[in-house]
């Protein structure tokens, strides 16, 4: 078989199935490796429990790419209007998307990858490798060279670790990762809200940490509940009365009845950095280069940033010379890290301001969230934020 391409991609998750197929309409040759075999997805299966929101830019390019035709329309969570409040004060802030165009939209981790992936088989410069595990490599100025567990070699000009946050490919370089823990873990679930407002991601600020509540169209929501270690156990292990009284009472608004319509699930938060995004011949995205709070749900959208760039850098260089590679991922590296360290450090310093209960702290919360819901030119700059 043919073993030589232009770039290879270890997994093929959300973020690496969307480098490889933008380098791919790019006319890059790329070889992409799964330790786990191609994602199937069903309408008619119970909704899985990792969801994230995807930005109103990065569904624009998924529709240009083809892969929202791939999608089932309706478990895709279109929101055009988000709230968030304060239970410990009485700040709040509304957002509506300023065009016909939704704010983003919530979607299941193992759609999106189905969807990617599937096109991603059917593009003529994509070579999928399916429950096939990278074992080592190696590189030189030259090449990369890349080998797998049923001994075949591949190589290439780049070798992209797309592979999480426990990225086997980072691992082997010298670059290091600090993860900081947040000594809280989401609980994720489904719920039915009775009167909750359409199309519309809501938001409750608490002492123990947000709650979010996502729409995944059918009047189903999304929670992701951010609790201290100590409560997890308590509210994963209670009765559905029992949780469904608590959530009601960290939501504190009068959207009718809250109904639990799924298992519980919980993982740990935390924000992770790589020292670095590349060396030599390899590079990072998403996951293994950097890890954020949820608070937002920006971490996909920052990976699929890293993507797009990755790809339009590698698209304007010969990626056999190495001093233009090397500029390359140098710049890619100055740009993505800034806007990961921004994106993280926003979401950490928020978490820490709405945990406070001190009463200064809680005035301000007010005054800034108050304030901002009426000064329009901030309030553009934050939905395109949102959406970008």
């Amino acid at each position: 078989m043919n073993n030589s391409y232009d770039i290879i991609i270890n997994g093929a998750g959300m973020v690496g199935a969307f480098t490889a197929l933008l380098l791919a309409e790019r006319g890059i040759k790329v070889a992409v490796m799964e330790g786990r075999s191609q994602t199937t997805y069903s309408n008619k299966a119970d909704r899985t429990l990792r969801v994230s929101a995807i930005s109103q830019h990065n569904l624009q390019l998924l529709q240009q790419l083809g892969v929202m035709d791939l999608m089932q329309a309706n478990r895709v969570g279109y929101y055009h209007n988000m709230q968030v409040w304060d239970n410990h004060s009485n700040g709040e802030i509304a957002f509506q998307s300023p065009s016909s165009e939704p704010l983003g939209a919530m979607i299941e981790n193992n759609q999106t990858v189905a969807a990617l992936q599937q096109k991603l088989t059917e593009h003529a410069n994509a070579t999928l490798f399916f429950a096939t595990t990278l074992t080592s490599y190696e590189q030189s100025t030259r090449k990369v060279r890349v080998k797998l567990d049923d001994n075949e070699a591949l190589q290439a000009a780049l070798l992209v670790g797309a592979d999480g946050a426990r990225s086997r490919v980072r691992t082997a370089t010298d670059i290091s990762f600090t993860t900081t823990p947040y000594k809280q873990h989401g609980l994720v679930c489904y719920v039915s809200i009775e009167n909750a407002p359409e199309r519309t991601a809501l938001q409750a600020f608490n002492q123990s940490g947000p709650v979010g509540l996502l729409p995944m169209n059918e009047g189903i929501f999304s929670v992701v509940w951010s609790l201290p270690e100590t409560q997890v156990e308590q509210w994963l292990g209670c009765d559905t009365d029992k949780f469904n009284n608590a959530l009601q009472a960290h939501i504190n608004r009068h959207f009718g009845e809250i109904k639990l319509i799924s298992e519980r699930a919980a993982f740990p938060l935390s924000k992770s950095y790589a020292s670095a995004y590349h060396e030599g011949r390899v590079v990072l995205v998403g996951d293994a280069a950097h890890t954020i709070h949820p608070l937002a749900g920006q971490g996909v959208n920052l990976g699929f940033g890293d993507a797009e760039l990755l790809a339009e850098k590698a698209s304007q260089i010969n990626l056999r010379d190495f001093d233009e590679v090397s500029t390359a991922l140098r710049q890619y590296q100055r740009a993505r890290t800034a806007e990961a360290h921004k994106t993280a450090e926003t979401m950490h310093a928020l978490h820490h301001l709405f945990v406070s209960q001190s009463a200064p702290i809680k005035m301000l919360r007010a005054f800034g969230m108050n304030g901002l819901d009426q000064v329009s030119p901030i309030k553009r700059w934050l939905l395109q934020q949102a959406g970008s």
